[in-house]
């Protein structure tokens, strides 16, 4: 009874934990008041609200992409009623996706897919504390929290530059916001004020969702390029040989360099990512070529199972009706 007693405390103790006082606390503060201008006491009184959430620890272990298999990851975005509700977006939205194909040259239903898979056209978009989910994350999580440090620093900003509520914007178990799910450095970085309101407000707002996600798939980040109006996006392939393990890579490369080749021969004279989507069972496979344009999805969410997901819903939504 006593070792029960003591763990409910414990665990009462580590739920409500006071991030104000954890010991990598301060370096986060000392940034954000010497180096953004805020007031301690306000960082101070925000750190000490938020709450650990443990599921969260939980879920950034086991995301989706890596514990699904791509039978199972896809049976859950390529349903039908997943396509025709894309189908229904489009409809709804049918002006703003046009104005941002135009602007962006990203095909509609390339944004509207992103959106379908990140939220469910916006159905699902969290549940979580987003200053919960990055304080657990920043403090908390052995494996990224020098990453998750730096989304909560530029989550407090980026509430200040839109005047928002830090303490109930809700999202992700990783702090992912908005139709388009972007993390605070993404927000910050890409979103914008697509319908002219003076307001980039990707939380509620359909059609700054859309421009948003059209503008991050077409900006250029560092060596990897964006959307190429001119390219494809993937094509299936096959192993160049037999018998052996193909990992994906997503780092382009010229055609001759890859270890799949385009089932229907054509010039590919660029360079191009390979997808491998059983990558470690030899009795099945399952292969794409990609171009840039597959490869600027992956710059959404680095996993060949989401990229690949994107791309077919965009297919099936595209072929509805024809």
């Amino acid at each position: 009874m006593k070792n029960l007693l003591l763990t409910i405390i414990l665990f009462n103790l580590s739920i409500f934990a006071d991030y104000s006082t954890h010991k990598d606390s301060r370096g986060v503060i000392d940034e954000l008041v010497s180096k953004h201008g805020f007031e301690e006491s306000y960082v101070v009184d925000v750190l000490k609200q938020a709450k650990k959430r443990k599921t969260a620890l939980n879920s950034v272990a086991r995301p989706a992409e890596k514990t699904k298999t791509w039978d199972d990851y896809r049976a859950i975005f390529l349903k039908k009623k997943r396509i025709a509700d894309g189908k229904k977006f489009i409809k709804t939205n049918i002006e703003v996706l046009e104005k941002a194909e135009k602007e962006f040259g990203v095909p509609k239903e390339v944004i509207t897919a992103i959106i379908g898979v990140e939220t469910d056209y916006g159905n699902v978009m969290g549940n979580y504390r987003v200053i919960d989910s990055l304080t657990t994350l920043g403090f908390d999580d052995p494996r990224r929290s020098k990453f998750f440090k730096s989304e909560l620093i530029q989550f407090f900003i980026l509430t200040r530059e839109n005047n928002l509520d830090i303490l109930n914007i809700k999202g992700s178990y990783a702090g992912a916001m908005g139709y388009g799910q972007f993390i605070s450095s993404s927000y910050r970085a890409y979103a914008i004020d697509f319908d002219g309101d003076g307001k980039k407000d990707i939380l509620n707002n359909p059609a700054d969702a859309i421009g948003s996600v059209a503008n991050f798939l077409s900006s250029t980040d560092g060596n990897k390029k964006g959307w190429n109006t001119n390219g494809f996006i993937a094509v299936k392939a096959n192993a160049k040989k037999s018998n052996k393990l193909i990992k994906s890579s997503f780092k382009l490369k010229p055609y001759k360099k890859l270890d799949i080749k385009a089932e229907k021969e054509d010039d590919f004279v660029d360079e191009y990512i390979q997808i491998s989507l059983f990558p470690n069972d030899a009795s099945k496979e399952e292969y794409w070529l990609g171009d840039k344009n597959l490869s600027a999805i992956t710059r959404y969410n680095p996993s060949s199972k989401y990229a690949m997901t994107v791309f077919l819903l965009s297919e099936e939504i595209a072929n509805i009706g024809k």
